[in-house]
């Protein structure tokens, strides 16, 4: 299942489309999300957005470490 660029905060919400603002999302998640903040998303669907988020940090700060130690 291909994946789609989903904003945490919409950009029809002052997000913008940056590293820390984009994740991965399945069709059926970004279309259920819609226009939606992630963390109320999160607890309307009921899923762990504590692990969403501690997820998400972890990933960023790895991407931004590797992004500084590229020659």
């Amino acid at each position: 299942m291909p994946l789609q660029r989903d904003c945490l905060l919409p950009v029809s919400r002052g997000g913008r489309y940056t590293l820390e603002n984009v994740v991965p999302a399945c069709a059926s998640c970004n279309a259920s999300k819609h226009n939606s903040e992630v963390t109320g998303w999160l607890r309307r669907k009921r899923l762990d957005e504590r692990a969403f988020l501690l997820r998400h940090a972890t990933i960023l700060a790895a991407l931004v470490r590797d992004m500084n130690t590229e020659p």
